[in-house]
């Protein structure tokens, strides 16, 4: 009866030997689906990840199409008449329109004379002061586009008055403003009359011109001075002598807030 008699010992280790595996194996596999968990969780991030920098870079390649683009068809249009075009980052462009005599002078020579021009100003005022951005001859009309460093470089260069600052600034340099003005509204220019300059432009800008061209500002333009001065558009005039004189000029105030 003894020898026959199981021992507890031996039947307690085969119970938990045969349950041990079994206690591993859900463990493991809790553990692998929490892994697996985890590395999905990575790879969605990561493809989130991706999809935004994909995302960046496209709008950012589509931007850098449109500007192009319109650098191409901006760089495409000419004036029709000289125009002085002043810019927010404080440049001023110049479209000169000009007769072409071709009997006189060649396209060729007309560009060496402008850029021998160019380069003599720049040697003194200052190198990049001036650049050439276009000539062509179409007909017996030529059409010459700079760019110059500011007003300042504009009016040293070409011998016209020119100033385009704010208000204050014009002031500051000694401009008088005791002109008739007419106010600038929806495209319609009102009646010229004594303004109060000083509450009514403060923190405008201005630009000044003594030349008859046509005018381009960067922004609305609000006020003009009554001396020949036609308005064109919202941000555009043109000068011009009633006589048709063109050895004469008006010192010209143009009023704009900036867009």
């Amino acid at each position: 009866m003894t020898n026959n008699r199981p021992r507890q010992g031996s039947g307690m280790r085969s119970r938990n030997s045969a349950k041990s595996p079994t206690r591993q194996g859900v463990a493991a596999r809790e553990l692998q689906e929490a892994r697996r968990k985890r590395r999905q969780r990575e790879v969605m991030r990561n493809r989130i990840i991706l999809g935004v920098v994909c995302i960046c870079i496209f709008a950012l390649l589509i931007t850098l199409i449109v500007k192009l683009l319109g650098g191409l068809i901006g760089s495409g249009n000419t004036a029709d008449t000289s125009t002085i075009t002043f810019q927010k980052n404080g440049q001023v462009v110049f479209e000169e329109v000009i007769d072409f005599d071709s009997d006189t002078y060649s396209k060729s020579e007309l560009k060496s004379y402008t850029n021998d021009l160019i380069s003599s100003f720049n040697e003194t005022y200052g190198e990049e002061a001036i650049k050439l951005n276009k000539l062509s001859v179409k007909g017996d009309e030529a059409y010459i586009k700079t760019t110059y460093k500011d007003a300042d470089c504009y009016a040293a260069f070409t011998s016209y008055e020119t100033f385009d600052a704010s208000y204050e600034d014009a002031v500051s340099a000694g401009y008088d403003f005791g002109e008739l003005f007419s106010t600038v509204a929806d495209n319609v220019v009102g009646e010229a009359q004594v303004v109060d300059t000083d509450s009514l432009f403060a923190g405008m800008q201005v630009a000044i011109i003594k030349e008859n061209v046509t005018v381009v500002v960067p922004g609305t333009i609000t006020y003009i001075s009554n001396a020949n001065v036609d308005l064109v558009e919202a941000d555009t005039v043109t000068i011009s002598q009633a006589d048709g004189n063109e050895d004469a000029s008006d010192l010209v105030y143009v009023i704009y807030t900036l867009e």
